[in-house]
């Protein structure tokens, strides 16, 4: 037997009528839904000369208790195309604001140290082998190590007509004290019952000496994030990453990942895949870098090669037996390697002598300002055939108002940025680095294509040159000078006075030769 429908059975559920306009010229539906988070509007025009205008939309909004959170550019838009007699549905208005969720009682941890959900294992020697993420810090017995706090209540949220939408309350935590950890009778504080390391892994809080990842990287670990040094055993599969306050040793190869240390990073070698990164707040050793990029704030070395790779050291790039191939070399106390460059011509640039933070900073600088440039011509080429338009419609010259408004408040707070930018320009100014050494050794050969940049002169290799040699600027007369090679810790600046004594001498024996 068939069931008799109702008339609301099409009708989604928690939407609301808010308001109907009909008029000979259209028919105009308001409607709110998402628990009345969300202004949506439907119209059929008739009669496209005398369809709403913006302000006549938003007049209508106002008397039904839409006033915020108004989506100018999209009423400008539905008014616009109901001007062209295009008819139109579900076109979003206005949004409410939902209710921000509480805060969740919390764990401040009172030492360096960071959290996540795992299980480990110690050992009888106090080493945990780490499975997922860990974090660990240095604590002594009967230290404050964390203080537990109550949840909060979130902010209110507000429907689309201004009621308002009571906030929401955080949960409680719940963390059990593990091994080496006590609460204080009044479940306020976490107190250290031995010296070792802290680790929170969302529920339980514990104390342990050591950690490390016995095999590989991969979906049984996951993505490691901790204040202290980890070692893992194994290799680091694609696509998963690490950040360690400490340091980071890795026995055998990383692939397309993100490494992150405030210490060294030591590892067997790195296959990015142009995506891979490795940032560090001490020196990198590495087998080799193949498309990778790197930001190290210490010493390079690399045994065998860095290959298509975009590495930039604040102290020296050193590759002693191996080649550089392809890619960028930035490095402030110079740049060793036994090889330089390729056969095929692979570019390959260097650039010694550079700090390359400030040289960043100033290149990221000099793309905004010509970005925010190219954005003011764009948006002024744009209002000035709005701007010459008139005997319109009413609907449809307010549409163009409510753009050219927009638009130009967009271009002032572009100016307001470009005048910041210019300001940071006209003032950016380079450290002294007493280190820079505008110098490249080349131990082997340096191979034609190479493009090398010291201090003022740039200049692309034209043949093979065999080492050992080193190479600076020719402050004299510009170019490079290609000199007997010595050690990286012998600055530039000291052999070209050498060699400019020496040449001073030969010139002036020939001005005034012996009788």
């Amino acid at each position: 037997m068939a069931q008799n429908k109702r008339p609301d059975d099409k009708v989604e559920i928690g939407v609301k009528i808010l308001a109907e306009k009909k008029t000979p010229a259209y028919v105009l539906h308001l409607q709110t839904g998402d628990a009345q988070l969300r202004l949506t509007a439907a119209i059929t025009v008739f009669d496209a000369e005398n369809t709403i205008a913006p302000s006549e939309l938003i007049e209508l909004l106002a008397k039904n208790g839409v006033k915020e959170n108004l989506d100018l550019e999209e009423i400008a838009k539905f008014c616009s195309k109901a001007a062209m007699g295009i008819n139109q549905e579900n076109v979003l208005l206005a949004q409410g604001t939902p209710p921000g969720a509480g805060k969740d009682g919390w764990l401040e941890l009172t030492v360096k140290t960071s959290s996540s959900e795992a299980e480990f294992t110690e050992d009888d020697k106090g080493y945990v082998d780490l499975r997922t993420r860990h974090t660990f810090t240095n604590v002594e017995a009967g230290q404050q190590v964390g203080i537990i706090h109550p949840p909060q209540a979130g902010n209110p949220g507000k429907t689309v007509n201004g009621l308002p939408i009571p906030a929401l309350m955080g949960k409680a935590l719940e963390a059990l004290p593990g091994e080496g950890i006590e609460f204080t009778p009044d479940g306020q504080k976490a107190l250290a019952t031995r010296a070792g390391r802290v680790v929170f892994d969302g529920r339980v809080l514990s104390i342990a000496e050591e950690f490390v990842v016995s095999g590989d990287v991969d979906l049984s670990v996951g993505n490691i994030d901790f204040n202290g040094f980890v070692e893992i055993k194994g290799d680091v599969l694609d696509d998963f990453h690490i950040r360690a306050s400490k340091g980071i040793r890795v026995t055998g190869s990383v692939g397309a990942c993100h490494l992150e240390a405030g210490g060294p990073v030591q590892i067997g070698g790195m296959a990015g895949l142009d995506i891979g990164t490795i940032k560090c707040r001490g020196d990198l050793t590495a087998g080799y870098l193949n498309q990778v990029e790197v930001q190290c704030y210490g010493t390079v070395n690399v045994a065998r090669e860095i290959r298509n790779s975009t590495v930039k050291a604040t102290r020296a790039i050193v590759l002693e037996r191996g080649a550089i191939i392809g890619g960028e070399t930035v490095a402030l106390d110079g740049i060793e390697a036994r090889v330089i460059g390729a056969v095929s011509g692979l570019r390959t640039l260097l650039t010694a002598g550079v700090y390359f933070p400030e040289a960043d900073r100033l290149k990221e600088l000099r793309y905004k300002q010509r970005s925010y440039n190219l954005q003011i011509q764009r948006i002024g080429a744009a209002l000035g055939p709005l701007s010459g338009r008139t005997g319109l419609r009413k609907a449809l010259q307010e549409a163009i108002e409510l753009r050219i408004s927009l638009l130009t408040e967009r271009k002032v707070y572009l100016e307001q940025e470009k005048v910041q930018i210019d300001a940071e320009l006209e003032t950016f100014r380079t450290s002294e680095h007493p280190t820079a050494n505008p110098k490249i050794n080349i131990l082997g050969r340096l191979m034609e294509g190479v493009v090398i940049h010291l201090g003022e002169a740039v200049e692309e290799i034209q043949q093979e040159h065999t080492g050992p040699i080193s190479v600076i600027e020719n402050t004299q007369s510009g170019g490079l000078r290609f000199v007997e090679h010595s050690p990286l810790k012998v600055m530039a600046a000291e052999i070209e006075a050498q060699v400019f004594g020496v040449e001073e001498t030969s010139n002036e024996a020939q001005v005034n030769p012996k009788d």
